[in-house]
């Protein structure tokens, strides 16, 4: 699909998902001049075809010999390559450096490079407010951790140039540098032609020059890099026999004489770019300076869409545009155009225009149905999904509140929950925040995000949408020590956790503010929620989530302690302790979460606390049972074992608990229905008779499939089926059912392959790509005909069937055409519905499927079916309520608005 593609330009994705013949296409995701090729090269093309025959020179010598007397240069000082980015790849396998200093955000493929060769990330912020102009401090600060810089020259995806007078002096000063100059030839003057001589004559740079994009020749590939002549030796060295094609040589040979071409090129440029920048601003949007032939631009803060709306739209209207989101550093409200004919920018900004007005108007409207907020209430009520109101003119930012812990688990989620809740009851727009979560159990917003579970479910008790500003930073943990860094709801990269303290966690400072203040100029009320304890003494330098945040956010700390785990006083006096006076001075009041008994017991206790720290204690909240809401950490898995033994006529359902299980809320509902018993098994001991068994979803696939096998699972899941049970395989659980799992780039663990159970003729194959998806529409089961479903899908693997499947799980998206095309291929099931499985995560959130599949159970017992009673969403959004009013008879609000209001006129100097 076209917004998950990492380049501009790509026609054949755009044909296929907007329906569209290529040529009827604008395309401004892609920066070639539009001018299109030189007259010459279509006389070359008619004149030399027969020379095709021929093997081209493997030296280039003739090409290379035209680049050098162009440019001054000894012939020996270049190398031709197919396009810049083969010469990028080239010169990091060269140099092999172990760190790399790239600006953020910057050209995707010098990342992909490094990563490649196993090297680290030096990250140099570019910041907004310079106009993401490249400083002196940064560079230097980078150039003292890394081994080599590479830059671009205009960068991309801003278009701003580098000082070359600051790039003289690193190296100078012997930094080795890598500039990449594949849109310089646009600028006004050649302002680096200084670069290319002094990269002759020294070791320390290489300059590497892209032909297609100015002579627009991508269907080429030619580009070239000058260094000195050792270090040309060495890449040579490297490079792949016959890398540039005789077409190649002959056009590249000729464009150097097209003067004419040139000079009309960058007349075009200066008249029409400030053009072009002048007509993006009076759409309201932001609009960054550029040197280069393409424009970065933003959508305003509370507009309430992002760049993937955008893009759709514009493609549905025959208008590319870039996606800048996917560089790193940019979050997404960016986007990129190029600079086309005047005839062609006036196309665009009026699709833009367009685009513009209807997704404003769409995004003040209400939604259309449960799945837009993703909240239910009773049936023919919806709530308002309240759109935040634009920041006025030097309005101040919002007030917050924060919830910190004396450890992990005490109760912060689930008291940020109420409190939200609570401040929605009381009429305040409200929002929740964590910096930075840790989870396997994750949500996807609706626009197809990855954010933590809590901050999910935080929004819903909010009545607002999800989006990656409430958690900006989400660490998936994959195996010992290493997570998966999903920002603003997209992966990074894997990290060990040392690699992301020391190489992240600065880049991640920027990200956590410019999500915080956005949303504080969005909302009334910010309830911040830390993580783990800010008493973590080997943390706290380079924290981001606890007092450092709260000292950005200007929040009042309420510290929570869990009183069932015992030493609650302990632990509060102890964290304070450990804080520094400053941090000790925001605390502002304790919380004591999960009180059992008489609460006139511990008045003692807290009249001692409140006298030794100064501090009041803000509210003791009893432990309130089957609170009715998603757990966030796999911990409480426990807590889920059932109270007692199965009653007759429950239907027993076995979750096999993975060691990475993940996204373990898929089976809350199963919790709440009467005739159904859960628990999760881990051995064969713990296995029974079920009359149904549930593989769930996994971080990693292969080493939990591992598991499985070895431990004499897969056997009893063999021996289930072949005796009748039914059996659900849910995303990875899925994945696992196949007969084979694929995964030749190491993506999930060192196996390139792996057997699977086999019970569907499928294969899956491990990618890069990430797919992170809401799902809502409907779905064709067995015996029950059409049912209305809803959920989302996150996973890694691709999955294609080997053989022909009777009943492949298809779920039609609303308002889609009845066809073929119109379906997501979402899973299976087996002829005789016994066995099946499926991408979607919530799928047994859904009342009506989950009560057929149960009801199958029944029936394959003989046993009667069973009404469905339970409405499990309408029973959630009831849960929050509960659990507001809860909290609100225990918790002194009066103090809390006080902090609230001392905070909002602080915040306007009163």
């Amino acid at each position: 699909m076209l917004e998950r593609y990492g380049h501009g330009g790509d026609l054949t994705t755009a044909e296929a998902m907007f329906g569209k013949p290529s040529g009827q296409f604008l395309d401004f995701s892609s920066n070639m001049n539009p001018f299109g090729p030189p007259d010459i090269v279509g006389k070359l093309l008619a004149e030399k075809w027969r020379e095709l025959a021929r093997y081209p020179d493997p030296a280039v010598r003739s090409l290379r010999r035209t680049i050098a007397a162009f440019y001054g240069i000894p012939e020996e000082s270049v190398l031709v390559g197919n396009g810049a980015a083969e010469l990028i790849d080239l010169s990091v396998r060269a140099l092999k450096p172990h760190k790399v200093g790239l600006a953020r955000p910057s050209f995707s493929e010098y990342e992909e490079a490094v990563l490649k060769i196993g090297g680290d990330i030096v990250d140099i912020p570019l910041a907004e407010a310079d106009g993401f102009a490249l400083r002196e401090e940064p560079l230097r600060e980078a150039a003292a951790k890394a081994d080599l810089l590479v830059l671009g020259h205009p960068n991309n995806p801003t278009g701003r140039l580098a000082d070359v007078g600051l790039l003289r002096r690193l190296v100078r000063d012997g930094v080795p540098l890598v500039v990449d100059e594949a849109f310089v030839d646009f600028t006004p003057a050649e302002q680096s032609v200084s670069l290319i001589r002094l990269a002759a004559e020294t070791k320390q740079l290489y300059v590497i020059r892209s032909m297609t994009k100015f002579f627009a020749i991508p269907g080429i590939r030619l580009g070239f890099m000058v260094a000195h002549p050792d270090e040309i030796r060495r890449l040579a060295d490297l490079q792949v026999p016959w890398s540039v094609n005789a077409i190649a040589q002959w056009i590249g040979e000729a464009v150097f004489a097209e003067e004419a071409y040139a000079e009309r090129t960058r007349r075009w440029l200066a008249e029409e770019r400030p053009r072009l920048t002048q007509t993006l601003q009076s759409l309201g949007l932001r609009v960054y300076p550029s040197d280069a032939n393409f424009l970065l631009a933003a959508i305003p803060e509370r507009s309430g869409f992002g760049v993937k709306e955008l893009q759709r739209r514009m493609g549905e209207k025959g208008v590319l545009v870039r996606d800048a989101s996917l560089f790193p550093g940019l979050d997404a409200s960016y986007f990129r155009v190029a600079v086309r004919l005047r005839e062609q920018n006036e196309e665009m900004a009026a699709r833009l225009r367009e685009s513009l007005a209807e997704l404003r108007a769409e995004s003040q409207a209400l939604p259309s149905d449960e799945s837009a907020v993703r909240i239910a209430v009773t049936e023919g009520e919806r709530p308002a999904a309240e759109e935040p109101q634009r920041a006025g003119e030097g309005e101040m930012l919002a007030p917050t509140i924060m919830f910190q812990g004396t450890s992990s688990d005490a109760g912060k989620s689930i008291l940020t929950t109420a409190l939200c809740r609570i401040l929605l009851q009381d009429g305040r727009r409200v929002v929740p925040f964590k910096s930075q979560n840790m989870s396997l159990n994750s949500y996807v917003t609706p626009d197809g995000k990855e954010i933590g579970r809590a901050q999910g479910m935080q929004a819903d008790a909010c009545r607002i949408p999800a989006t990656t500003d409430m958690n900006p930073i989400l660490l998936k943990p994959k195996k010992d020590m290493v997570s998966q860094v999903v920002v603003h709801g997209k992966p990074l990269r894997d990290y060990d956790a040392r690699s992301y303290r020391e190489k992240y966690l600065g880049e991640a400072e920027h990200i956590v503010k410019d999500a915080l203040k956005r949303l504080r100029t969005r909302y009334d009320v910010v309830v911040i929620e830390g993580a783990g304890s800010p008493a973590e003494v080997n943390l706290k330098d380079r924290d981001i989530v606890n007092m450092r945040l709260a000292g950005w956010a200007d929040a009042p700390v309420l510290l929570i302690a869990d009183i069932d785990r015992g030493g609650v006083f302990a632990s509060l006096v102890g964290t304070l302790d450990i804080l520094t006076p400053e941090e000790r001075d925001r605390v502002k009041g304790f919380i004591i979460n999960k009180f059992r008994g008489d609460v006139s017991l511990l008045t003692p206790g807290l009249d001692w606390l409140e006298q030794r720290t100064g501090k009041p204690v803000l509210g003791v909240i009893p432990y309130l049972p089957d609170v009715g809401l998603e757990d966030e950490d796999s911990a409480s898995l426990d807590a889920k074992r059932p109270s007692g033994p199965k009653h007759d006529n429950q239907v027993d359902i076995a979750v096999v608990r993975l060691p990475r299980l993940s996204n373990f809320t898929d089976f809350d509902p199963l919790f709440e229905e009467p005739d159904v018993h859960v628990r999760y098994v881990t051995s064969v001991s713990e296995w029974g008779e079920p009359d149904a068994v549930i593989l769930p979803g996994s971080k990693n696939t292969v080493d939990d499939l591992k598991f499985v096998r070895e431990s004499g699972l897969e056997a009893c899941i063999h021996s289930h089926v072949a005796g009748g049970g039914a059996l659900l395989g849910i995303c990875a659980g899925y994945q696992m059912l196949g007969q084979t799992l694929l995964d030749p780039e190491r993506i999930e663990s060192d196996t390139a392959e792996l057997p699977g159970i086999g019970l569907f003729p499928a294969e899956t194959t491990f990618t890069p790509d990430k797919r992170t998806e809401r799902v809502s529409g409907s779905v064709r089961w067995p015996g029950c005909g059409t049912l209305a479903v809803e959920g989302y899908e996150i996973h890694m693997g691709r999955t294609v069937f080997r053989e022909q499947v009777e009943q492949p799980l298809r779920i039609r998206i609303h308002d889609a055409p009845d066809e073929p095309g119109s379906y997501h291929a979402d899973g299976a099931i087996a002829e005789n519905g016994q066995v099946w499985g499926t991408y979607v995560h919530g799928i047994l959130h859904n009342d009506e499927l989950r009560r057929a599949w149960i009801n199958d159970i029944r029936t394959g017992k003989g046993w009667e079916p069973a009404a469905g009673e339970l409405r499990f969403m309408r029973k959630r959004e009831a849960a929050f309520d509960r659990l507001a009013d809860h909290v609100r008879r225990h918790l002194d609000m009066e103090r809390i608005y006080a902090m609230i209001q001392s905070n909002r006129e602080r915040g306007n100097g009163k």
